[in-house]
């Protein structure tokens, strides 16, 4: 019985090659690309969950009050970690987490940029990062130990086993050497932790002075702690309160600063900028795609829907003949749903091979590492796709069809107006309203990030490089900013010296990835007063174009202007300041200092945020006497920013490396771009957008050929109907607009609702920006002309080829 059900259903198949053809492909598409997004989904939804303790694991997360304003971080006082685990008897085991920079080299001749995480013993207890040698137990115990990922071994020793050899890094004043006591098998993909060197947190000492490692408002790094049982959670958040009186005596105001868990199981789905130092997917970017998915695969089941009702005329006398030989309505059921399994199955098939296809352009567009691998998990969510579309595009059509009554089929007197008619114009018009819903989005998203692509930051991106310089680290973190920036200015004014460059300057921000530090003094009536910092040194504002408003730039002598400041417009404004160069800080606390000038305001950040107050400074003795609380969010080595003169790259890069390694003979040498850095903070979105495009052209697409199947199955079921109409004198145009009225109502139906839902599904999206611009009205109306002409076409160039036959053949039969 089943042989015969598969039998027939391939026969059917077979014999209507286009129908057939039509679902294939759509269904293939949709498979395809849905695949793709069901298999991202469930790798992002996986992220962490190879940490056994996962539970009981928790982010500590630090909240503020700043001019009553509450703001979040994850950045936490390095003393807290001590502080959490003495005053809390649940809290087993805790780790700081701090990343880093250093030089290092076995050969003393070839060194390089070894990035690092500075953690607790406690780090591998917490998390289950595999360990391939060494003890378990202590191999984070010894300050001078270091455990490293199999493929950093590779990098440095290659072959030979690591254990017991040396890498010497440079965190203080001079390179220590630091053994090998552990191997770690690589990162796993779906980590949110990434690291290539652990070191022990007892090197903290050569990076941050002591006051501020035991300073309750200075934050560096994470923490993390391991509660004896997860639901303890909120008897440890209910003495954050209690723990802050204590610690902080006087200073301490109710609900201005404290501390909250979070379970490492959420901590990579965040939409918060500020995620901290763990690799996050907004959960409203996996909940876009999968929508996009879902919407796909509709399109693509309503193409298998529509057009099984489109030929129910010709299967209903087929139906008629089986029923009247004995087949009951199961069978038949069973009959068209076999069909309809057989065409899914096959297009999941093909769907798998393109997804293969896709999937390097998908990693690319993702910067993701996703492999198709077919797993338990990835086996379910292709059974669970196929048996969902065979449900959702071949149970109507399969109960529909098997109802018929023989009697009244072959007498020929059935009436299939609703099928025929109002659930297939619904059908198409859902499809069409789908098409556009994600053409007006992508057309929303593409203007929008135009906009932000070509609005003026303020300063100049074109032909700036960044060129890092090695920092000289030191206890005492305002010496080596002072050291660093004395390094960066050799190689400066060794640029400088070279007719090629037109000017070079040194800062501790870039642009574009927040990293200009936070900073804070309290004002005489209380308030805490938050603004940027960035110390710069050179040509900074002359190179980056940066325009004063008024008084004066910093001298680029160095040693000149060290208590000097130079300040935004914001700053001026949140001051009230008229004339801001007469001005002093309304605290006592800084040290003799001068407002040289004030720069027009620019954006120091990403246009997601709007513009800050924002100060600059050579020297950090004149800032940080001042400040109260400050918060770092980028590596703190100097910059070298260059802008070049002409427009040949290669020279431009080799003159750079040459004046490199005459100032930095055995440091290694890198740059970037300034522009591809401010561009890479909205590439999340620039990739949400291509998949959306992509997404819109597929749908487009499947619903093109939904559309063409249509139009054939409605005139070739009026063939005898146009034949009349041409001998009694009706024109081929008057017989086109006759089968175009009844798609364009479903057209314009369709466009009617999709672009004022568009508006509103991307007005979420668009209000994260700071700076947004919706697409005009025209615009809308474009897109509407050219959907209502991508109808018209389809429709009209089979009617026109219909209308060319000749009458008599269609009318021989009367």
């Amino acid at each position: 019985m089943i042989r015969n059900y598969f039998k027939i259903a391939i026969r059917n198949l077979s014999k209507n090659k286009l129908h057939t053809g039509i679902n294939l492909i759509g269904l293939s598409l949709g498979l395809g690309v849905s695949i793709l997004i069901f298999f991202f989904v469930q790798f992002e939804m996986n992220f962490d969950t190879f940490h056994s303790k996962s539970e009981n694991t928790f982010r500590i997360k630090r909240f503020e009050m700043f001019e009553g304003e509450l703001r979040s971080s994850f950045a936490t006082p390095i003393v807290s970690a001590t502080a959490f685990q003495d005053e809390f008897p649940q809290i087993q085991n805790v780790t700081r987490m701090i990343s880093g920079v250093a030089q290092a080299y076995l050969d003393e001749t070839n060194t390089q940029s070894q990035e690092f995480l500075m953690v607790s013993p406690d780090f591998l207890r917490i998390f289950d990062f595999n360990l391939l040698q060494g003890d378990p137990t202590n191999v984070l115990s010894d300050k001078y130990g270091i455990v490293i990922t199999k493929a950093t071994a590779e990098r440095y020793f290659g072959e030979t086993n690591p254990i017991g050899e040396s890498i010497r890094i440079r965190l203080g004043e001079s390179y220590e050497a630091y053994q090998v006591a552990g191997i770690l098998e690589d990162i796993p993909d779906n980590s949110s932790i990434k690291f290539e060197m652990l070191l022990n947190e007892e090197n903290l000492d050569f990076m941050v002075e002591e006051r501020s490692r035991n300073s309750w408002y200075n934050v560096f790094g994470e923490t993390y702690v391991y509660l004896s049982s997860a639901n303890q959670e909120q008897d440890v958040e209910a003495g954050m309160e209690g723990m802050m009186k204590k610690v902080l005596g006087e200073d301490y105001k109710e609900g201005n600063y404290y501390f909250t868990l979070e379970p490492i199981s959420e901590m990579h789905f965040s939409d918060d900028p500020n995620g901290g130092m763990v690799e996050t997917t907004r959960p409203k970017l996996l909940w876009i795609l999968s929508t996009i998915a879902v919407l796909i695969l509709l399109i693509a089941s309503i193409n298998f829907t529509t057009m099984a009702i489109g030929r129910a005329m010709t299967r209903a006398k087929e139906v008629g003949v089986r029923k009247t030989m004995g087949a009951d309505f199961g069978q038949l059921v069973v009959q068209f749903l076999t069909e309809a399994f057989l065409t899914t199955l096959a297009a999941l098939i093909v769907g798998v091979i393109l997804a293969e296809v896709l999937l390097p352009t998908f990693n690319e567009l993702f910067e993701k590492n996703l492999s198709l691998v077919y797993g338990l998990n990835q086996i379910l969510i292709l059974v669970g796709l196929v048996v969902s579309i065979t449900l959702l595009a071949g149970a109507y059509p399969a109960f529909f069809l098997s109802g018929f009554k023989p009697i009244k089929v072959l007498k020929g007197t059935l009436s299939l107006n609703f099928g025929k008619q109002g659930l297939r114009k619904g059908l198409v018009g859902i499809q069409f309203f789908i098409s556009f819903l994600l053409v007006a989005s992508t057309f929303i998203m593409v203007h929008q990030m135009n906009t932000i692509r070509n609005f003026d930051l303020g300063f100049d991106q074109n032909m700036v490089v960044l060129v890092d310089v090695p920092e000289i680290p030191s206890p005492g973190f305002i010496k080596t900013i002072k050291e660093s920036f004395k390094q960066a200015e050799l190689y400066r004014q060794s640029l400088n010296a070279r007719s090629e460059i037109q000017s070079a300057g040194i800062t501790i921000a870039t642009y574009g990835d927040d990293a200009f530090w936070n900073a804070g003094f309290p004002l005489e009536e209380g308030k805490q007063f938050q603004f940027r910092v960035n110390f710069v040194g050179g040509d900074y504002f002359k190179t980056l174009g940066l325009e004063l408003v008024d008084g004066r730039d910093f001298n680029p002598d160095q040693g000149t202007d060290s208590s000097a400041f130079v300040i935004n417009e914001k700053f001026a404004e949140a001051m009230g300041w008229d004339d801001p160069t007469a001005e002093m800080m309304p605290s006592t606390r800084f040290d003799s200092h001068e407002i040289v000038g004030v720069v027009k305001d620019f954006n120091h950040a990403s246009l997601y945020q709007e513009i800050e107050p924002v100060l600059f400074a050579k020297s950090p003795d004149a800032v940080f006497s001042g400040i109260n609380s400050l918060s770092i969010n980028s590596a703190t080595n100097p910059k070298v920013i260059v802008k070049g003169s002409g427009t040949d790259f290669e020279s431009f890069r080799a003159l750079l490396k040459s004046e490199w390694e005459k100032v930095f003979p055995s440091e290694s040498f890198s740059f970037s771009f300034l522009d591809e850095t401010v561009e890479a903070q909205y590439r999340a979105d620039e990739r949400l957008g291509k998949m959306v495009f992509f997404a819109a052209g597929i749908a487009i697409l499947i619903a093109a050929m939904g559309l063409f199947a249509l139009a054939a199955l409605s005139i070739s079921g009026r063939t005898k109907e146009i034949g009349i109409r041409k001998v009694l004198g009706a024109s081929i145009w008057s017989i086109s607009w006759m089968f175009n009225k009844e798609f364009l109502i479903i057209t314009l139906a369709g466009i009617l609702i999709a672009l004022p839902l568009s508006l509103y599904v991307m007005q979420s999206w668009i209000e994260q920006f700071a700076v947004k611009a919706w697409p005009s009205w025209v615009n809308f109306m474009l897109l509407a002309i050219g959907g209502v002409g991508f109808t018209l076409l389809i429709v009209s160039a089979q009617a026109y080829f219909a209308a060319q036959t000749n009458p008599v053949k269609t009318l021989k039969d009367e």
